[in-house]
């Protein structure tokens, strides 16, 4: 076969493996790229600002006007958790073993504009964490923000000291397991004075569901915090010495 045959036969696959569109399908088309490439926009945005320590709402896109209305004439922003909620998306949980964030679409793509009629991908969001919270849902990706950083964030947006600090302190015992020192709290996002960490600890006293939340001094006098769910009082103490003194002195 010499080559102009060769390249008639191609030809011909081409046409026959890509049918031309109808008006209707193309813009169909047009309409479900713009909306990719408006997820894509968000969603690297989101990703930017969990690598940055922040939670993303959906009220943000809003204000960036990032698209028109969705299918139906449902708001963009709704359209997008509703995707992300449909989609395999991460668990509210610590991440184990490695994780990545997918590329933006442009890398996917690289540099490259598609073809007239052809759809882009849908998004992939399995990095994506959702937390639904009494005044908003909150998003991060778990890759790039941890999920005990992300719940303190989350709690203290939702301003429940009462939640975050049981949280904070049920979390480490159970994660890593650790007590939590008095100091930490003074730190962001908590930013709390060491008075107002000891008053949520007293508040939760003779509380039966809040039982487990106990205290402990180190030689140098540092207040620690631990769960009995997860660590025994003889564990706690010993940690507590261990962070709070041993390590201190023995980097």
């Amino acid at each position: 076969m010499t080559p102009e045959e060769d390249q008639r036969v191609e030809a011909a696959a081409d046409e026959q493996a890509a049918p031309e569109l109808s008006t209707g399908e193309l813009e169909a088309v047009r309409a479900h790229n713009e909306r990719v490439r408006a997820m894509d926009r968000a969603l690297s945005d989101l990703r930017q600002r969990s690598y940055e320590g922040k939670l993303t709402t959906p009220a943000r896109w809003k204000r960036l006007a990032l698209a028109p209305e969705g299918p139906d004439g449902v708001p963009f922003e709704d359209m997008l958790v509703g995707y992300i909620e449909e989609h395999e998306h991460a668990e509210d949980g610590p991440a184990i073993g490695q994780m990545s964030a997918p590329a933006p679409l442009d890398v996917q793509l690289a540099g490259r504009e598609p073809d007239e009629g052809e759809r882009l991908p849908e998004p992939d969001v399995s990095d994506i964490v959702l937390l639904y919270g009494k005044k908003a849902i909150y998003l991060y990706s778990k890759p790039l923000l941890s999920n005990s950083f992300a719940h303190a964030l989350f709690l203290t947006t939702e301003n429940d000291d009462i939640t975050t600090f049981i949280d904070v302190v049920r979390t480490e015992s159970r994660t890593y397991p650790r007590p939590v020192s008095i100091l930490s709290f003074m730190n962001p996002p908590y930013l709390w004075p060491t008075d107002k960490t000891r008053n949520l600890f007293e508040q939760l006293q003779g509380e039966e569901a809040f039982s487990d939340i106990h205290t402990c001094l180190t030689s140098e006098n540092e207040t620690f915090f631990y769960s009995t769910l997860y660590l025994s009082d003889a564990q706690g103490k010993a940690l507590a010495e261990w962070y709070g003194v041993e390590k201190v002195r023995n980097p």
